[in-house]
């Protein structure tokens, strides 16, 4: 069974998030590990110290008990079929949830995890910083829910932003096997900005390396454009995308930037989850 990793705050954004994961693990027959840190001489939320008033959560952590919100969610959905597991760690959030997967005390799959953006355009999970970090650090697919988005238990439409490189294929693997299991439409698309004609043998080639899979539910489609965010906005929009997907590349500071410019936009502008796939 693959495991979802789903750190939380208690706040009302990562509660949220919350149905989507538990969306996303129905559909894939995944686990949830629900992660908290905490640090109790920096509570930053009203949420966590309602939390840590019911709990007793220095000890926590060497019992067998469960967060009140989270199967709160599950009851009121009448979920009793999927596995959740709690786990609580001492210290700072980035430090122990990098150490945790790193460790890897469970095999994980994804991390889902809520955000929202801020008045000055930065991500906000617990600190304004976090997810940027998330994304830098750990080499595990994120999916970044924005605080806004609503879920009605389908995932119909998946794009994923190519630009036909080696790199990409693996990814596009994946993806297809994930869209069959949630029945969804798959959009690999290429927004062309240089406006030129070699795209097309390279679009071709792409298509022709997975010959191994059935790409009935796959749609490749190359689009001129000339201002990518927008058009990519406008092609969500038009297609009713349910999640963008794209390769968070660690090669150098500029594609970093361009990944966390990308993925903001996509959450200010129009409320999907995005899947940030890391790549060396």
């Amino acid at each position: 069974m693959g495991r979802i990793l789903f750190p939380t705050d208690f706040s009302e954004v990562s509660l949220n998030a919350f149905l989507y994961a538990v969306d996303y693990a129905k559909m894939t027959d995944k686990k949830i590990i629900v992660f908290h840190a905490y640090n109790l001489g920096s509570v930053s939320s009203e949420e966590e110290q309602e939390i840590y008033e019911e709990l007793d959560i220095q000890n926590f952590r060497n019992k067998k008990e469960i967060f009140p919100p989270f199967e709160g969610i599950l009851n009121d959905r009448q979920i009793d079929s999927l596995s959740v597991k709690y786990i609580v760690r001492e210290g700072d959030f980035i430090d122990t949830f990098t150490e945790y997967i790193n460790k890897r005390e469970d095999k994980i799959d994804v991390v889902v995890m809520g955000t929202q953006i801020t008045k000055t355009g930065l991500f906000q999970l617990f600190t304004e910083t976090n997810t940027l970090k998330i994304l830098d650090e750990i080499s595990k697919p994120v999916i970044v829910v924005p605080g806004n988005s609503s879920f009605d238990g389908d995932l119909d439409n998946i794009l994923f932003l190519v630009d036909y490189q080696e790199d990409e294929k693996e990814p596009l693997e994946d993806l297809i096997n994930e869209s069959k299991a949630f029945n969804a439409k798959l959009h690999v698309v290429h927004f062309d900005l240089a406006h030129g004609d070699s795209i097309v043998p390279l679009m071709e080639r792409f298509k022709n390396s997975l010959n191994d899979f059935d790409i009935s539910n796959v749609a490749f489609k190359t689009i001129d454009s000339i201002d990518l965010k927008k058009s990519l906005l406008d092609y969500c929009v038009e297609n009713k995308i349910d999640m963008v997907c794209l390769i968070n590349h660690k090669r150098n500071f500029y594609q970093r930037l361009f990944t966390y410019s990308l993925t903001e936009d996509l959450i200010r502008h129009i409320n999907i989850p995005v899947m940030a796939i890391y790549r060396d």
